[in-house]
């Protein structure tokens, strides 16, 4: 896994169709939109959903990151394996929203994006071209070869008019799979780049029901499972399944006033 901790602010052009400024109060359901997918008219579908989630995250000069929320399926024993033709949309990522709350005023969010793996080289060319539209780069040697039969995922955070960050990314033919109460937790500046650690994102096990994000004040913030297709609303903390990644569930925290990170566990 790579982690980018003080990154300059992203600007991809291609992100800008999936942002918009939020409302004041906004509270959306996930659309159904897995069923969608697997069916006919996929790419026209998924356009459809984001523009109607597109209002789910935070204001800012990049406007919000853009949320789905489904679940997907996958063995921890194999590696990564190309979708069937009629599923796979390997020049377009999966989008999904994990949290978003409100911070000293203004708004944050955290969204994870997962890059199908592709079935031959065709395809990951086509797939590394979409990649460098939005901005983006995975981490490969530099050829498409590198990502045939590959998951590429990078998950971004945004906060008020600081625009969207790189939390962490990677390009793997298996996807991390944690087990039992092991936590992959990488704190984060909330803010501008160089600022206190006061977001705190990661995985667990699809089985973890609750995370406790513990703050440098002595103060513990409870992240909760969010049960699939769930309204989504703002949070200080909550765990989410990510759509085209079925081996573990990601979590975001943010710190109470103005504390920082200390730990997190896995508490149920």
């Amino acid at each position: 896994m790579s982690t980018d901790r003080e990154n300059d602010t992203m600007a991809p052009r291609e992100i800008s169709p999936l942002l918009t400024d939020i409302a004041d109060e906004f509270e959306v359901g996930a659309a159904p939109v897995q069923a969608v997918m697997r069916a006919g008219g996929r790419r026209r579908a998924r356009r459809r959903t984001v523009t109607a989630a597109a209002a789910v995250v935070l204001a800012g000069s990049t406007g919000a990151l853009a949320m789905t929320g489904l679940p997907g399926t996958g063995d921890d024993t194999s590696p990564a394996k190309p979708a069937p033709a009629y599923e796979r949309q390997v020049d377009e990522p999966r989008i999904s929203h994990v949290g978003f709350g409100t911070y000293d005023g203004a708004k944050w969010g955290v969204n994870v994006q997962v890059w199908p793996a592709p079935g031959d080289t065709t395809e990951a060319a086509r797939q590394l071209k979409a990649m460098n539209s939005w901005g983006l780069t995975p981490v490969t040697t530099g050829g498409p070869s590198d990502l045939v039969g590959r998951t590429s995922y990078f998950v971004l955070r945004g906060y008020g008019d600081t625009g969207t960050r790189l939390v962490t990314f990677d390009t793997v033919a298996r996807l991390p799979r944690p087990k039992g109460t092991e936590i992959d937790a990488i704190p984060q500046p909330l803010t501008e780049k160089g600022a206190p650690l006061r977001l705190v994102v990661g995985t667990v096990a699809k089985a973890v029901k609750q995370v406790a994000c513990h703050w440098k004040n002595g103060s513990t913030t409870l992240a909760d499972l969010a049960p699939d297709n769930a309204a989504q609303h703002d949070v200080q903390a909550v765990i989410r399944s990510v759509d085209g990644y079925p081996t573990a569930n990601w979590f975001a925290c943010v710190a109470p006033a103005s504390t920082t990170y200390k730990s997190a566990e896995v508490t149920k």
